[in-house]
């Protein structure tokens, strides 16, 4: 998909929604700043976005982190490459922090 005009109306939402341009983002500098527990999912295979650059957020997350990396996974294919896996991990995450409710997540129903 051309980066016109998908990316030039991104970058507008995103200035009227979270007032930073997409020149301004900085995800770095952003999980080094971070409070709450961030998963990262990425996809070994990725030819979108390296799986190296989730590696580096993740090994620079200030808070608590988790990286699942799915094999074979290309752009946004963990889901359907390894199904079970996947909503096991959600699954398992949100109830490590989301204990100090009464919410229980039960992605198999």
């Amino acid at each position: 998909m051309p980066a016109f005009p998908l990316l030039d109306n991104m970058n507008l939402l995103t200035n009227a929604k979270a007032g930073y341009s997409l020149k301004e983002a900085d995800a770095l500098s952003a999980v080094q700043r971070a409070t709450i527990p961030i998963l990262y999912i990425h996809g070994n295979a990725d030819t979108f976005v390296p799986t190296d650059m989730t590696k580096e957020l993740y090994e620079v997350t200030e808070s608590e982190a988790e990286l699942f990396l799915v094999d074979d996974a290309n752009h946004g294919e963990a889901f359907v490459m390894d199904q079970k896996a996947y909503k096991r991990k959600v699954e398992d995450f949100l109830n490590a922090h989301l204990s100090t409710s009464n919410l229980s997540i039960d992605l198999f129903r």
